[in-house]
């Protein structure tokens, strides 16, 4: 499933193809340079047909004239010469290759295209591996190796920061920026086209480096998502986390859509829950990548969601209820004993409650301030302490470290400063929050994401990845009688229902069953029954139903002549709060779920949450929390609190129906499930499994 970047990252020997003192822009000196600025940590040997001597170094004209393979080539040649390159170096023992040249079908380029395949031809062939093309290189800060043409990159610090960018523009300065802020890098890697070495290539070979602890991603696209999901089950059994900008929110595929779960499900929102499962964090922006990365590097895992917020300013205390609504953050309500503790240390007239404004009184009281803090950090209510603080610009800043350093050293919770707003970070900030032992995080609605992310990411860890059971179910399963009986059995209790083959029979079905009823069109040109009016509410007599199923006939054989009807469905009439649940199989990441309010009217709404299958009850209720009008199931203006239980218990059913059948069926939908008051269940009105083309 994996391609090896051992020898990308870790050459023993290492040829750069090209070398001139100006051709390439320039880069073959720059990256030369580099390599001698760290004393040539790896054998280097310079290739140019054209050249003898360069840089005082012998320069050979081939592979084939090298006294010894190479693992590594650098390939700063002209487009049209690569292929022809990486042949005769695997030829002659190379195993890897870093393209910085771009021209392999970017756009509308046909030639371009040409020369992609056939650079994918000679690592298939000849078992090469390749960086690239149209890529920035690469950094093996750990082993003191420079494969970037530029001098910044000298400065970067040593750390445990994995970086994997597909945009190689950006690459080098959020490293900058990141390092401005005290973090460290071990591995980093411009990723260019990824013709061959991919974003799951780099994430496995990072999880199995000892020196990487976390890996920060920039990504466009997943070129393959089963490798990918992967090698992030991989990271999260080693306790790597993955942090990750994603590029694109596109909703590409879903015109085609043949249900409301697949219209709903749009590609970001299924990698959205893909990387819930897995426990990659999505950032919302390169800024806070940063920010995050900061949090985690303290290496401190929360045992719940519940953040503790310390401060002295209501304003700030605004903000951050504010933010925490909108990022879905929890804030932890504290016990009476902590408000006891706290309560005289502030400022008379405060509350004393989370978040906590401690007053004017206590900003130049640091000690103070730490002690409020720690009593904060110890309440059994508190998942996570965040509290104000700011960075010295200067040497000479008086300012304490250790303020914060005991509020560290009084708890094994994950403990972080936040600045009310950014501010720029020189070499005694760095040292200060070293010594502080707390990162300090620009602003306070990133704080809040941050360890809310923190949190979600402990979840999944806790959880892990549970593997999707075998597909045994039948296709007869799902038919008739047999598929109502199944349906009953996951708790998906179906109406009263009969089916008849016309009018007059609908009629004598209805009497049966008791009015009033729900009368619905059965034909193959019908599967959104409600956008041709098929679908009848309320019959309160025989008469009503027969010319009911009269009606629907017409109005569908006007919109399609050729229609067939095969009949018409009668069921009891039900009435509660209207859900959609359904699962399909999405083409590239798998099956998933989706549970919305709204039942037909869901894709206006678009009140939805979506999770991977197999989901468990704890993630069906998490599903219905992240609902916006989630307060709909509960006691609302005069109706009763609905069933909740039976719901969820719905959803862990129709995700064992769906994975049991996944082998046949590209669709199972649920739209309207009805749910009853408490304690009265749910029905599944209509059922639409959909089989694989």
């Amino acid at each position: 499933m994996f391609h090896s970047a051992e020898a990308f990252f870790r050459p023993r020997a290492v040829a750069l193809v090209g070398a001139s003192e100006t051709g390439g822009g320039g880069w073959p000196r720059m990256i030369y340079n580099n390599l001698e600025f760290k004393g040539f940590p790896t054998k280097l040997y310079l290739i140019n047909p054209r050249r003898e001597e360069l840089w005082g170094r012998k320069v050979y004209p081939d592979f084939a004239s090298l006294p010894e393979p190479v693992d590594l080539a650098l390939t700063i040649v002209p487009a049209e010469a690569i292929p022809g390159v990486l042949v005769e170096g695997a030829d002659h023992g190379l195993k890897a290759a870093l393209i910085y040249a771009a021209r392999f079908g970017e756009g509308d380029d046909p030639e371009g295209r040409k020369r992609a395949d056939a650079v994918r031809a000679v690592c298939d062939e000849k078992g090469l591996v390749v960086c690239g093309p149209n890529c920035m290189g690469a950094l093996a800060l750990t082993d003191d190796l420079l494969f970037y043409p530029a001098t910044r990159v000298r400065d970067l610090p040593k750390g445990d920061m994995g970086v994997v960018f597909q945009s190689g523009g950006t690459f080098m300065f959020w490293m900058e920026r990141a390092a401005q802020r005290g973090l460290g890098i071990s591995y980093a890697v411009s990723s260019g086209n990824e013709l061959n070495l991919d974003l799951a290539d780099y994430i496995n070979f990072l999880v199995d480096d000892p020196s990487t602890r976390m890996i920060a991603c920039m990504v466009e696209g997943i070129r393959r998502p089963d490798a990918f999901m992967e090698a992030a089950r991989r990271a999260l059994a080693a306790e790597k986390p993955i942090l990750m900008v994603k590029v694109g929110r596109s909703a590409a595929g879903q015109a085609a859509a043949r249900s409301h779960t697949g219209a709903l499900a749009s590609d970001d929102a299924v990698f959205e829950a893909v990387c819930r499962r897995y426990g990659v964090v999505r950032c919302p922006t390169l800024d806070q990548l940063v920010e995050t990365a900061l949090v985690f590097a303290q290496r401190r895992l929360p045992k719940g969601p519940r953040i503790g917020m310390a401060g002295f300013s209501g304003g700030g205390k605004g903000l951050f209820l504010d933010y925490a609504e909108d990022e879905g953050a929890k804030i932890a309500t504290l016990t009476p004993e902590t408000i006891a503790k706290i309560r005289p240390q502030i400022d008379e007239g405060v509350p004393a409650e989370n978040p906590l404004d401690c007053g004017a009184g206590i900003a130049y009281r640091h000690h103070d301030f730490s002690a409020v803090c720690q009593d904060l950090a110890r309440d059994p209510n508190v998942d996570m302490m965040a509290v104000q603080g700011s960075l010295p610009l200067r040497e000479d800043d008086p300012s304490d470290p250790t303020v914060f350093s005991k509020i560290l050293e009084s708890t094994d919770k994950p403990t972080v400063a936040y600045m009310r707003v950014a501010q720029n970070v020189t070499e005694a900030g760095r040292d200060f929050q070293k010594a502080a032992g707390v990162p300090f995080v620009m602003g306070i609605q990133d704080v809040v994401r941050a360890l809310r992310d923190l949190a979600g990411h402990a979840e999944a860890r806790k959880r892990g990845v549970a593997p999707l059971p075998a597909s045994a179910g039948k296709p007869a399963d799902l038919e008739g009688e047999a598929l109502e009986t199944l349906l009953a059995a996951k708790g998906l209790t179906p109406p009263k229902s009969a089916f008849a083959p016309n009018g007059a029979g609908a009629a004598t079905a209805a009497a049966e069953i008791g009015f009033p009823v729900v009368l619905k069109i059965v034909s193959p040109q019908a599967s959104h029954k409600t956008e041709v009016g098929g679908v009848s509410l309320n019959l309160a007599d025989a008469a009503a139903v027969e010319a009911a199923a009269g009606a629907m006939a017409a109005r569908l054989h006007k919109a399609d002549p050729k229609a067939k009807v095969d009949g018409f469905l009668v069921q009891e009439m039900v009435s509660g709060l209207e859900v959609i649940i359904g699962c399909r199989e999405d083409a590239q990441f798998g099956p998933i779920m989706i549970a919305g309010l709204g039942g037909v009217l869901v894709e206006a709404m678009r009140d939805v949450s979506l999770r991977m299958l197999p989901i468990t009850e704890g993630d069906a209720r998490a599903m219905l929390d992240g609902l916006r009008g989630k307060a709909l199931l509960g006691a609302f203006r005069g109706t009763p609190a609905r069933d909740v239980d039976a719901l969820v218990r719905a959803m862990c059913g129709l995700s064992d129906i769906f994975l049991a059948h996944r082998n046949h069926l590209a669709d199972l939908e649920v739209n309207p499930l009805i749910v009853l008051a408490e304690g009265a269940g749910v029905r599944a009105v209509d059922v639409r499994p959909v089989a694989k083309g």
